[in-house]
Order: structure tokens, then sequence, then C-alpha cells
């Protein structure tokens, strides 16, 4: 994925790729996540991403823990 998307899957498909909240959680994930969560986002995160895509109810919890990490 070029265009320096790569590894934010899950927060363009919880987030939508419109709303820049997903470039705040990326801000956060390359800043500031603990490196246990960036190994997990990176080796599941694409998969996982695919996973929700038709669940809106775990896409919204998602986004619930999503939006506290980068306030």
């Amino acid at each position: 994925m070029g265009g320096g998307m790569g590894m934010c899957w899950v927060a363009r498909e919880v987030y939508g790729p419109e709303n820049p909240k997903w470039l705040q959680f990326r801000s956060w994930l390359l800043c500031e996540a603990p490196p246990w969560f960036i190994n997990l986002y990176r080796i599941h995160g694409e998969n996982f991403a695919e996973w929700i895509h038709d669940k809106p109810i775990l896409k919204n919890c998602l986004k619930i823990l999503m939006d506290k990490a980068i306030k």
C-alpha cells in the first residue's frame, strides 16, 4: 500500500478513509503505542480490518477505544 497509508487498515475501516481521525490514530500508533500493540497491529491488522468490515457494532466499540487512545 503506497502513499504512506500502510499499517492503518483498522483505523481506516473504523473511521472511514475520509475522516481525518484515522490519521490521528496512525500518528498515535507510530509515536505513542506500546511496542506489543504495534506488533499485533502490524501482524493482524489487515486481516482484522477485512473481518470487521461488515460488523458495525464491533466497529463502533473499536471506535470508542481508538478515540480514547488519540485523546
